[in-house]
């Protein structure tokens, strides 16, 4: 093997310098990788339903964005803006799903799904002069309590469950409104009211029918005393009832003149712009505290007054004159007037402070909401810093990280560069060493084909000069059976036997420098063949009674060696008929086929002889070598074979089942190998190419 020197070098320089131009084009990269990563950021999207099995084939939205479709696997990939983390919100595109949480960590986002227990119901709200209400409270009672507020077109939803349906305008509450029609139109559900109108009457009403004298103690304002007592008949009363509500009403009136005796400035005129609002809610607290303590007492000098009046007019109402009754029953009127008057204004007064209370409350949640939203966007500053310094740390490590490779590869193309002459050196000598190699291994081939080519000669002749006495001792043999008797004639029947079987050694020895060596490549005759090679054995085949089935078609032809042919086939033949005797001399049996399948000629020997263990197979081919105690051969037999076929270049192969029947296959190719130019004549070169 010969080494190009000059040329290795050569390529380790250039690949060196492309190596550094590609680490120096990488280091540039992963710096500037943080700087675009702000901007955009490729999440992987998983799916899952409440059991943590993906959930496939499902469009989801991100922060409201187009929808995006997972696959067969639950899983896609979608691309975020920096604003969109933190995720805001998840939305799935099938109405009878929704979000039960999500998580997003380390480029992931993991979506739990199931199914919706709820539906969405949108419902508009107009007046009785088909005029949308925007803007006002709806409480719904269903399944559930549902509190919601209508938008500037007048419409609001509500969450209630699937199999849930409206069935009455009375189960929605407006203030000041009254629900008087819930109707579905062209899809769409309308919610009618009618505006409740606050009618003033003049005529005495029923307050008193249902009042129980036991909570009269929780009456506080001397307004609400009056609104109550104002046309109860006192006369129905006992006397112990008409005590009590004296009591109470001169309770009342102190109370209030009281209040109106306190001096300082009210609480709720420290209320401006520069006091504090906290300051504010207490002075607010203070002034309707001391508002409540004035009319108790004003209730309580109110009462006890009207109890004087009452007392001076039973006593004499008889004496006064028509003028003065008249006059009286005038101021009475007016009196009346005023304490309705001042019963709206107490009922205005509650409404408006209810509202006041209730912006407050509002603008209270506003806040508080702000400072939430603060407190979020500064909690995902912190976050956006932490990972910003956790990039900035890994972009320090890489960088760092690629300096010291720049550093050692520089280090090493130093150390190369010195190496560089004593490469050179080293390959020349390597070169040098190569040619006088090849040299002595093409010498040593040589000796090597000489040897063997000697060795085949020598087993040639030795065989075929050893076979010449031996013939001739066999031919003695057979005159001495004639004349022999007795002992004498056992003994020569013996040497007969070993001198058969070293004449059949001799000549199977003879073959192997053949299958080396073959010759007279032609056509052949399949069944000639086998015709030829069961004549040879005939004389075994009926001493033995062994049942011989052939099966080869008469007009199989093909282009090969005889004498390799017929080795293969007479050994196979030889080796079949030995041992299905061996098992069963009376029902012996041997089948013989030859075909041509896949463009190949096969040829298959049978025998139901003993068969063979797999420790057998692996060394049945080998030289010297046999199988069974019993055999008479050499162990040359199978391996001439397994010679023959290789030379055809063919294949053997073997089955078996012990003590039941072994069978042998060859597989030879129509065209094989030639080892030498053999010289044929023109018609038979005609039908190679044919072939």
């Amino acid at each position: 093997m010969q080494c190009s020197n000059q040329n290795d070098i050569v390529c380790r320089t250039s690949t060196f310098s492309v190596c550094k131009e590609i680490v120096f084009l990488v280091f540039l990269l992963v710096v500037s990788l943080p700087v675009f990563a702000q901007k955009k950021q490729l999440a992987q999207v998983k799916t899952f339903d409440q059991q943590l099995v993906p959930f496939k084939n499902v469009e989801i939205s991100i922060n409201g964005k187009d929808y995006i479709k997972v696959g067969t696997k639950g899983e896609a990939f979608v691309e975020l803006d920096e604003t969109d983390l933190p995720l805001k919100s998840i939305k799935i595109k099938d109405e009878k799903l929704e979000t039960a949480s999500w998580n997003y960590s380390k480029g992931i986002i993991e979506v739990i799904i199931r199914n919706k227990s709820y539906q969405l119901i949108q419902i508009f709200v107009k007046n009785q002069n088909n005029v949308a209400l925007g803007n006002v409270g709806v409480t719904f009672e269903g399944k559930k309590t549902t509190v919601a507020s209508t938008n500037s077109d007048g419409m609001f939803e509500i969450p209630i469950a699937l199999e849930e349906k409206i069935s009455s305008p009375n189960q929605f509450t407006i203030n000041d409104y009254k629900s008087t029609k819930f109707q579905v139109i062209e899809g769409k559900s309308v919610l009618t009211v009618t505006k409740i109108e606050i009618v003033k009457e003049s005529v005495a009403k029923p307050y008193f029918n249902d009042f129980d004298f036991s909570k009269l103690d929780s009456i506080q304002s001397l307004t609400v005393f009056y609104a109550l007592f104002k046309n109860y008949p006192i006369k129905d009363m006992t006397d112990q009832e008409k005590a009590r509500v004296d009591a109470k009403f001169n309770q009342l009136v102190q109370k209030l003149q009281g209040s109106a005796q306190s001096n300082g400035t009210p609480f709720i005129g420290k209320i401006s712009d520069s006091s504090f609002v906290s300051d504010d809610i207490k002075n607010l607290l203070s002034q309707a505290t001391m508002e409540n303590e004035t009319l108790e007492g004003q209730r309580s000098d109110f009462d006890q007054k009207i109890h004087i009046i009452q007392e001076k007019l039973e006593s004499g109402m008889q004496n006064l004159d028509v003028k003065t009754r008249t006059t009286l029953l005038s101021d009475l009127a007016r009196l009346e007037g005023v304490l309705v008057q001042n019963e709206s204004k107490f009922y205005k007064n509650q409404n408006d402070y209810r509202e006041i209370i209730n912006s407050l409350k509002e603008n209270f949640l506003d806040v508080e909401d702000l400072e939430n939203r603060l407190s979020a966007s500064e909690a995902q500053r912190l976050e956006e810093q932490r990972i910003f310094r956790q990039k900035l740390f890994a972009t320090l490590t890489v960088a760092f990280l690629f300096a010291i490779l720049l550093l050692l590869l520089v280090h090493f193309s130093t150390r190369l560069k010195k190496q560089k002459k004593e490469l050179v050196r080293v390959n020349a000598e390597i070169q040098r060493i190569n040619e006088n190699l090849e040299g002595l291994v093409a010498e040593r081939t040589k000796l090597l084909a000489g040897a063997v080519k000697e060795l085949d000669t020598f087993l040639y002749r030795a065989s075929h000069d050893l076979r010449s006495p031996v013939c001739s001792i066999i031919g003695l043999c057979n005159i001495a059976l004639m004349l022999a008797k007795g002992e004498s004639k056992e003994l020569v029947e013996k040497m007969v036997t070993t001198t058969s079987t070293m004449d059949r050694l001799l000549k199977k020895l003879s073959l192997i420098s053949e299958i080396n060596q073959p010759s007279n490549f032609s056509s052949i005759t399949m069944i000639d063949v086998v015709e030829k090679i069961k004549s040879n054995f005939i004389k075994e085949i009926e001493d033995q009674r062994v049942k011989l089935s052939i099966g080869c078609p008469a007009d199989l032809v093909i282009y090969s060696y005889p004498n390799l042919i017929e080795i293969i086939v007479a050994n196979l033949m030889e080796n079949a008929l030995f041992y299905s005797v061996l098992r069963d001399p009376e029902n012996a049996q041997v089948t013989l086929a030859a075909t041509i399948r896949n463009e190949q000629l096969e040829i298959s020997v049978y025998d139901n002889g003993i068969g063979m263990e797999d420790t057998i197979m692996q060394r049945l081919f080998d030289m010297f070598f046999k199988g069974n105690e019993n055999s008479k051969g050499s162990g040359l037999g199978l391996y001439i074979v397994q010679k023959s076929v290789q030379a055809l270049d063919g294949t053997i192969t073997v089955e078996s089942e012990p003590g039941r029947f072994t069978k042998f296959i060859v597989y030879l190719p129509l065209k094989p190998m030639t080892f030498n130019p053999v010289k044929v004549l023109p018609e038979q070169t005609e039908l190679q190419e044919i072939q």
